[in-house]
């Protein structure tokens, strides 16, 4: 793996661990994620490997938001007695 390979999978850890923890539900959060997310990746755009990871992360976020659902943040009980 070079370089470039490596801080691809760094960004979309981070990216990715940042932003599912967060429910977007305005479209100022959609423009924050959309921007973030060109920016994060911008390093290792020229990467096939970083193109791709971005494009999952793309992929991921439409299957988590479509139709309108609002995914709960990974590991939430839905208690706040646990």
């Amino acid at each position: 793996m070079n370089e470039k390979e490596e801080q691809a999978f760094k960004i979309a850890y981070e990216f990715y661990r940042k932003w599912r923890e967060i429910v977007i539900e305005t479209e100022e959060q959609w423009i924050n994620w959309a921007n973030e997310l060109t920016a994060s990746f911008r390093p290792v755009y020229d990467c096939p490997l970083g193109h791709r990871l971005m494009e999952s992360i793309f992929d991921t976020f439409s299957d988590l938001y479509r139709n309108g659902m609002k995914p709960l943040p990974a590991d939430y009980f839905g208690r706040d007695d646990l």
